[in-house]
């Protein structure tokens, strides 16, 4: 098969905050709305918006097929992937194999999937890009993905699939994008991306603890779920998700009811308080 001009496949470095993440079961607290629709993985989110507006600057339009074609859930993946594959055998037939079995495609019209949990959609990290095929579209891509941190995975078939790919080290295009729209460094991954830090998102004098505040009280509050096997690593004091796993696991066990604050029920239960 002829090598294309967008032949450009990266490996993709793992952000730390999705570290120990189960695929297409991200907490909301680590994806970010994107332009065009959808939500992704918050580094990959700024990364793809920083794209769009350069491309945009360009004349080109940037967006994904549908908000369906950004992060995708667990869930969704199977429904989708039941509809284009099968367990009973079809002689000739692409496979995907899932949960140890192999699926075989209903028809080779339809566009491949990789099975559920198992894709970068499931990660937060891919988009698919509207008609990307168009020439002058994907030339604009050929040239610029490399300064936004994104490459293509399916080569030669698929030049809409496109994947962030640098981790924690976003290139420089992306940092310039991040800081000219309010992202402070150091900000902690749980809280919604491209919202100024301030004074209030340190809690020290008491009150409910939130994803996205910090300080002792959720060191505390990351030491006491420790305690009781529920928050794994080190405290850092950053109510991330790895805290808000914690506590929703914690709730949960002591049914008290969903969501990730932590409540007085919570804190005195864990012999914090307020």
């Amino acid at each position: 098969m002829p090598k294309v001009a967008w032949d450009y496949v990266k490996p993709v470095k793992q952000h730390p905050d999705l570290k120990g993440m189960s695929p297409g079961k991200l907490p909301e607290t680590i994806l970010r709305p994107v332009k065009g629709g959808g939500k992704m993985f918050w580094m990959a989110a700024w990364a793809w918006d920083a794209m769009v507006t350069k491309a945009k600057a360009d004349g080109i339009e940037l967006k994904p097929v549908s908000s369906g074609d950004t992060y995708r859930t667990y869930e969704s993946q199977l429904t989708v992937f039941k509809q284009r594959y099968q367990k009973e055998p079809i002689a000739g037939a692409s496979t995907r194999t899932f949960e140890g079995v192999k699926w075989y495609k209903k028809s080779e019209k339809l566009a491949s999937l990789a099975a559920p949990g198992t894709s970068q959609h499931n990660t937060g990290l891919a988009v698919d890009v509207h008609t990307a095929g168009e020439p002058k579209r994907l030339n604009w891509l050929i040239n610029n993905v490399k300064d936004f941190g994104f490459s293509w995975e399916v080569v030669p078939e698929e030049p809409w699939h496109l994947r962030y790919c640098d981790g924690d080290t976003p290139p420089p295009a992306v940092v310039a994008y991040m800081e000219a729209n309010g992202y402070v460094k150091g900000e902690a991954a749980g809280k919604a991306p491209g919202v100024v830090a301030s004074a209030s998102s340190v809690k020290d004098d008491g009150g409910d603890l939130d994803p996205g505040d910090s300080g002792p009280r959720v060191t505390k509050l990351q030491e006491e779920l420790a305690e009781r096997g529920f928050y794994k690593g080190a405290p850092d004091g950053q109510f991330g998700p790895k805290t808000v796993e914690a506590v929703v696991a914690f709730k949960k066990s002591k049914g008290f009811g969903d969501g990730a604050k932590a409540g007085k029920r919570v804190l005195d239960d864990l012999g914090i308080g307020l």
